[in-house]
């Protein structure tokens, strides 16, 4: 069961929040991208609430994120997600589409959903294996199946087939 709450809406870059359109913008001018609004297939924010449960866990969490914001950004070739939350930093994330693998996650028990991602992230050493929570939103299953769309599209699964000594 997931300790946050979450709602996630569609949304154009420009309509993210400030500092996490920003973190966003300088990526893309770092990196000599464009324009993000531009380069944007689909873009969406997601506001997590943390469930409260009681003191005891509030004495155990310590100095956990009460709220965070995450913004998502699918292009044609990348998927960017930009954290922050009230007592921590952004932190932005980027991932070629070729490098990675997405699962969608859907809880029957609550509705946490989001994107399982396995591969290699931009600037990284080793791959990671990751999770990008959503609501139940209708916008958060479509980025979610977009996502996993453009992955397919730019590194289709490998062909199940016979094996060569019984191909004949």
């Amino acid at each position: 069961m997931s300790d946050y709450e979450r709602a996630t809406r569609g949304c154009s870059v420009s309509q993210l929040q400030p500092e996490l359109r920003q973190a966003i913008q300088n990526y893309f001018q770092e990196q000599n991208l464009g324009d993000p609004g531009t380069e944007a297939v689909l873009c969406c924010e997601t506001i997590s609430t943390r469930k409260s449960s009681g003191w005891l866990d509030s004495l155990l969490s310590g100095n956990v994120d009460a709220t965070i914001h995450m913004g998502m950004l699918l292009t044609a070739g990348l998927l960017i997600w930009v954290r922050k939350g009230d007592r921590s930093d952004i932190v932005l994330t980027a991932a070629d589409l070729k490098e990675i693998q997405v699962k969608i996650h859907a809880s029957f028990f609550d509705k946490d959903n989001g994107l399982e991602i396995t591969g290699f992230v931009r600037d990284a050493q080793s791959r990671i294996h990751g999770y990008v929570g959503m609501g139940a939103e209708p916008a958060a299953q479509k980025f979610c199946e977009e996502v996993e769309k453009a992955v397919a599209k730019v590194k289709p699964p490998a062909e199940k087939g016979f094996a060569r000594w019984l191909r004949g």
